[in-house]
């Protein structure tokens, strides 16, 4: 209702810079990196060679030839050793530089329709209005003589800034965020209160809500696919028999009655016919304080054209009815996020 913030240090902070960066980062990202400019932000996703989901997160471009791979937290080290694996590999090591930065930054994440006001002091010299400052986009500041890096994206589906500090400055940073939150009301939240509002958005956690067949088009994310040009890290299985079966499982939303439980998750879903056995699986489900009901996200087979179909998932003797849904519950138009 007003603002959280939330510790997302974590979260990968690796530099590839060098002249060769941009043109080894559209290799290794299934999206379109050249395009991107600097100070701007894309969200994007790493493949294996077998065309199946690494990794997702940001990828925001410092300089022409400077950017921040931001990566999944529990990934940070794979992701690291895949950029350096790949740097290897036809390219010269005097044209691409690999760091991991992770630990040299603090990331404080301010999220809410007040954000704004919480990170006006400490950001007095960055322009916040929407209009100068929209959405993934990266700004530089500078925080009681400490470089500052703002970032306005969203995990949480709601206007939300990331401020990056030297680990120096961040326990201050802390104290400075978290005192204007509470006079707002909010309080730091954990990461099952972000969990749950990523849910109602529809946002994923790859190794969650993917498993180790999922594909880009699996999520309904296939503009790359059709249009970018160059090659990039699993496109030839992107073409593969496996890849353009009309079955795969797909992501989706479940609602279920109102009044009803949250769904186990790790429920196998049915279809008409119990015989022919799990047409999918519940990947992510909570209670929705905002909403007023349970919701979950899953992946069922051949599921973006099963929209309104009612199914039963299935878990442990118990069975509970589900109706198939898009995967975003709130905000769709993304009137919040763009605040």
């Amino acid at each position: 209702a007003a603002a959280g913030l939330f510790d997302a240090s974590p979260l990968g902070k690796i530099d590839v810079m060098g002249p060769d960066a941009a043109a080894f980062l559209n290799f290794i990202y299934y999206n379109t990196v050249g395009t991107l400019k600097p100070g701007s932000i894309r969200y994007g996703v790493m493949l294996t060679e077998g065309g199946v989901i690494f990794d997702d997160g940001v990828l925001t471009r410092i300089a022409d030839n400077h950017f921040v791979v931001s990566c999944s937290s529990s990934h940070v080290g794979a992701v690291f050793r895949m950029l350096n694996l790949w740097r290897q590999d036809g390219n010269d090591p005097n044209h691409i530089f690999i760091h991991d930065n992770t630990a040299q930054w603090i990331t404080l994440t301010v999220t809410g329709p007040r954000a704004r006001d919480v990170i006006a002091g400490p950001v007095s010299d960055c322009d916040l209005t929407a209009e100068a400052f929209p959405h993934m986009q990266m700004r530089h500041g500078n925080f009681e003589g400490h470089p500052m890096r703002i970032a306005r994206v969203s995990f949480s589906g709601d206007l939300s800034y990331e401020l990056s500090v030297p680990v120096s400055a961040g326990p201050r940073l802390w104290d400075i965020l978290s005192t204007n939150v509470a006079q707002l009301g909010g309080s730091p939240m954990g990461l099952e209160a972000l969990s749950v509002m990523r849910a109602e958005k529809g946002y994923i956690i790859a190794g969650r809500d993917t498993d180790g067949l999922s594909m880009p088009h699996d999520l309904g994310f296939v503009g790359p696919q059709l249009k970018k040009k160059s090659a990039f890290v699993g496109d030839r299985s992107l073409q593969s028999d496996m890849a353009k079966a009309i079955d795969r499982r797909q992501l989706v939303g479940l609602r279920v009655p109102q009044d009803a439980v949250a769904l186990p998750t790790g429920a196998h879903l049915i279809g008409e016919n119990p015989k022919s056995g799990s047409d999918g699986i519940v990947t992510s489900s909570y209670f929705s304080p905002t909403l007023g009901y349970p919701i979950a996200l899953a992946l069922l087979n051949n599921g973006a054209s099963r929209h309104g179909e009612r199914l039963s998932a299935y878990h442990l003797g118990d069975s509970f009815t589900v109706t198939v849904c898009p995967p975003c519950f709130l905000d769709p138009e993304g009137e919040r996020l763009h605040a």
